[in-house]
């Protein structure tokens, strides 16, 4: 038995913010790696910190593409619920490579901005060693993700998002952070580099070994390399303006986590979209998700909040924010959870009508959109606050 598609006030507080808070939790701490070792990234390693939004944003854009073409399978009945499935192993090794071109991109971007600056031959190892290994995880995870949850009779449109966006924003800082202490501190730690060059190229031939599907490669592979292009606008923000943020020291915190929920709302509507899409129950409406899951957001928002405000305090003995401080975070973020909610689900719909599978462009093109007005907003609240 399929999976129920309709959300209602409960299902919404059950399937979507459950998920919501237990990966609020990951993108929290995601924020002490990224509070604590902010200092460190920005005197020692500037170029590293223009990718890290990136590398963020555009693993959760092609995992969650990943899980959204198996969920779609999987409803269609073309695939069978298990990662030994062709078409399952198939786009598991093609997205290991393919997280690992947009990454590359967003290095050579970053080493273009600081050409000539010592210690960018490492900082191009640890990019490229966390990329493939995270990628691997992410690939393997994601799978069983979806197909656990479709076992279980639970829909992976709502869980697979949050899930995968998140636990790449968790896991994105601490192995940029242990790959640095690597090779600073291990000579032989070369080698680490050549065990990826070669799971990387093994990646590629099993993805395509005995045919693939083109279409989809072609999309996913095109989207997630100019979405790399423009997410170097939001390391460049992030890495321009990172010492007024770190002025606002609780945002330094809160920032994974404000742009990690916020990409998880889109990653969620574009799923169900999606979905419906394929299925031909557009006719349910095109927004009536919407505001079901908008209502998790004022949960959400002031979680954060408080959260990163306590974590700030207890590693860096700062002060806890003013009261306006809480006014203006809790009407930045519903705002931008809002707009997000409302242009995922536009977009989505527009992207089929243009011969697009929404499951391949639509959580790359949200998320990547929303990480840039996202940290635009943190910017905007830093100077607030500070």
């Amino acid at each position: 038995m399929q999976p129920e598609r309709e959300l209602t006030i409960s299902s919404a507080l059950k399937q979507v913010l459950v998920p919501l808070a237990l990966c609020l939790i990951f993108d929290l701490g995601a924020g002490i790696f990224l509070g604590i070792s902010f200092e460190k990234l920005l005197t020692t390693y500037p170029e590293i910190l223009i990718v890290i939004p990136g590398l963020m944003g555009l693993r959760g854009n092609v995992f969650g593409s990943l899980g959204s073409r198996i969920s779609t399978s999987l409803y269609l009945g073309s695939s069978d619920p298990t990662i030994k499935d062709e078409y399952v192993s198939k786009n598991v090794f093609f997205s290991i490579w393919a997280a690992t071109i947009p990454a590359l991109i967003l290095f050579l971007i970053a080493a273009l901005k600081f050409f000539g600056k010592e210690g960018l031959t490492t900082s191009f190892q640890v990019i490229l060693d966390s990329s493939v290994v995270i990628s691997a995880i992410l690939a393997v995870m994601t799978a069983l993700i979806v197909i656990g949850s479709f076992r279980r009779g639970l829909d992976p449109d709502n869980i697979m998002g949050p899930a995968v966006t998140t636990f790449a924003d968790l896991v994105s800082i601490p192995s940029i952070v242990l790959f640095i202490f690597l090779f600073e501190r291990y000579t032989g730690a070369w080698i680490s580099t050549v065990a990826c060059v070669i799971a990387l190229a093994m990646s590629v031939y099993l993805s395509i070994r005995g045919g693939y599907d083109g279409k989809a490669y072609k999309e996913t592979l095109l989207i997630v390399s100019l979405l790399a292009l423009i997410q170097s606008i939001t390391g460049n923000v992030l890495q321009e303006f990172s010492e007024v943020i770190h002025r606002a020291l609780f945002l330094s915190f809160a920032y994974p986590a404000v742009i990690g929920s916020i990409g998880n709302y889109g990653s969620i509507m574009v799923a169900r979209t999606s979905t419906k899409l394929h299925l031909g129950e557009l006719s349910v409406g095109k927004l009536s998700d919407a505001p079901y899951v908008f209502l998790t957001s004022v949960v959400i928002a002031p979680t954060i909040y408080v959260l990163a405000s306590l974590f700030a305090s207890t590693f860096t003995g700062a002060p806890f924010p003013e009261a306006k401080d809480f006014l203006y975070f809790m009407i930045v973020y519903l705002a931008l959870a809002a707009f997000v909610l409302l242009f995922s689900t536009t977009l989505s719909i527009w992207l089929h009508r243009v011969g697009v599978d929404p499951d391949n462009g639509g959580i790359p093109l949200t998320t990547t959109l929303t990480d840039i007005v996202g940290t635009t907003a943190v910017v905007i609240l830093a100077y607030l606050i500070a």
